[in-house]
């Protein structure tokens, strides 16, 4: 058994499956807090299935052993260079290899695989190179699977949380209910940042939707500044107090809230009401792979998590150009469907609907010119872009509520961005105008026979909806805005009043 487990050391590249495996199980571990292993799947299979191809071709050529070194340096000299990039890198958003550091780096990587590769191709015997770089790999990959697993051990149980953010599921006696259309423009500024941080005037947006009987708040500011928090507030109509006061202040455990997504209480009270439930995948994540949807669009087996995704992208493609245009391909396609799924939405007659919409638009990358020309550029710094990008989301966020409105003006439509554009947010010493930043967001409402709202929390939107239209009693909770950066989730602020005494003084 003993001389089995040498020969095999010493024979099979395994080494070459397992480097394979660690640039994702790496950019696993620095984001296991907000990660879920299950995101990792399809990509470990894609990783392995790419390397053992790429073995089999060369195999034929020059042998198993030769082959598998040759891979192997190969994936720790230049795939990790995209790895490498996300540490080094002063602006992370950049890619490593079109800077000067970069160009130096890669070179030196070119030049030490191009003589590892000969050194291969000339060395006759290989089988103490093969047992090294097995053993080598075992540990390293050993070693990422302990700081995974310690990690998971130590970490509360999620389920421990349900508890906290549960809310009766109230059934409604009302007959006709309403269809019901959700649509969030990630990373929408608002009326107030557009004007302050762009020197765009918006308010002809703002028209365009009133005249189609909308109500547009003019000042309107989300409850959290990031999407892992703010659209899970949204769809359980809750406040998150409860996890800072149980996990802890410097907690990094954003999967907490995972399944409070996959079990939300908007849906599980619109499910117990007999509505039928379709999400659309807008290339954010989460919201559409939630089990209580009935439907699922513009999704598939095969889809990636959009941060893995783009990691994917980074490590595994090194040449700067097919990473963007992989990454923007994928987000194009993912929004041109999730625009025809809305303007032709086949609504069911025998049961109400309920559509869920998260789109990563305006949000970077900008891919969409102001008329919806196709154009590429990844620095999410280009306010240019930005604002370019934004105004097709304004044109093409009305083609879409012209067709849902054109199937029945009884329909509700739900326009909101999740937070504002937040690049240039000094997130560890904020002032008043990196919170406008984070908070102020869009918000537009189309609530067919009610009477005009002042304004609507987002914590709130379909406490107000479930009371108005399907005579439930649900509490209003207070429209609070609660601060915290992505390095510290659960490290929460309230900065209410510092806002609303921002708003008082610009009035003044």
């Amino acid at each position: 058994m003993l001389n089995f487990s040498r020969n095999m050391l010493s024979k099979l590249p395994i080494h070459t499956f397992l480097f394979s495996l660690f640039p994702l199980m790496f950019f696993f571990q620095f984001n296991i807090h907000e990660l879920l292993f299950e995101d990792l799947i399809f990509p470990f299979f894609l990783s392995v299935s790419i390397t053992f191809l790429s073995w089999i071709i060369l195999r034929k050529f020059i042998g198993g052993q030769r082959s598998g070194l040759i891979l192997s340096l190969v994936i720790m000299c230049f795939i990790n260079l995209g790895n490498i990039s996300l540490f080094i890198s002063d602006d992370p958003t950049e890619s490593l290899q079109s800077s000067a550091e970069g160009q130096i780096l890669g070179s030196i990587l070119l030049i030490i695989s191009v003589i590892g590769i000969i050194y291969f191709l000339k060395t006759k015997t290989l089988d103490d190179k093969t047992s090294i770089a097995n053993v080598i790999s075992m540990t390293m990959i050993g070693f990422l699977i302990f700081n995974i697993t310690t990690f998971s051990i130590t970490t509360a149980d999620d389920d421990s949380f349900l508890k906290f953010s549960d809310i009766p599921v109230q059934i409604s006696a009302v007959e006709n209910k309403p269809n019901i259309y959700f649509i969030i423009l990630d990373e929408y500024a608002g009326f107030i940042q557009l004007k302050n941080d762009f020197n765009f005037d918006n308010s002809n947006f703002r028209i365009d939707l009133e005249k189609r009987d909308f109500f547009v708040a003019k000042e309107s500011f989300s409850n959290y500044p990031n999407t892992s928090l703010s659209v899970p507030s949204i769809i359980n109509m809750i406040y998150f107090d409860f996890i800072p006061d149980n996990l802890g202040k410097d907690s990094k455990n954003i999967r907490v809230v995972e399944k409070m997504i996959n079990e939300n209480n908007v849906m599980k009270i619109l499910q117990a009401n007999g509505y039928k439930i379709t999400t659309l995948d807008g290339a954010v994540g989460r919201t559409p792979d939630t089990y209580l949807a009935d439907v699922r669009l513009c999704s598939s087996i095969f889809d990636i998590n959009p941060d893995i995704r783009k990691n994917f992208a980074l490590v595994y493609v090194p040449i700067v150009g097919l990473q963007e245009l992989i990454f923007d391909e994928v987000i194009r396609s993912k929004l041109e469907c999730s625009f025809s799924a809305l303007m032709d939405f086949n609504e069911e007659p025998k049961n109400p609907n309920f559509v869920v919409a998260h789109l990563r638009f305006p949000h970077s990358p900008y891919i969409y010119d102001s008329f919806g020309n196709s154009i590429s550029i990844n620095d999410i710094g280009d306010k240019n872009a930005y604002l370019e990008q934004l105004k097709f989301v304004n044109k093409k966020t009305l083609e879409i509520i012209d067709s849902i409105q054109e199937r029945s003006s009884e329909n509700i439509i739900i326009i909101i961005s999740d937070h504002g554009y937040r690049y240039y947010i000094n997130w560890e010493n904020p002032t008043v105008d990196d919170y406008i930043r984070g908070f102020n967001n869009l918000a537009a409402y189309y609530l067919p026979g009610e009477e005009k709202h002042e304004t609507i929390a987002l914590v709130n939107i379909f406490r107000t909806i479930f009371n108005s239209y399907l005579e439930m009693n649900y509490e209003i909770l207070d429209d609070r805005q609660i601060w915290y950066s992505m390095e510290k989730p659960f490290d929460h602020t309230d900065v209410t009043d510092l806002i609303a005494d921002y708003l008082k003084n610009s009035h003044n």
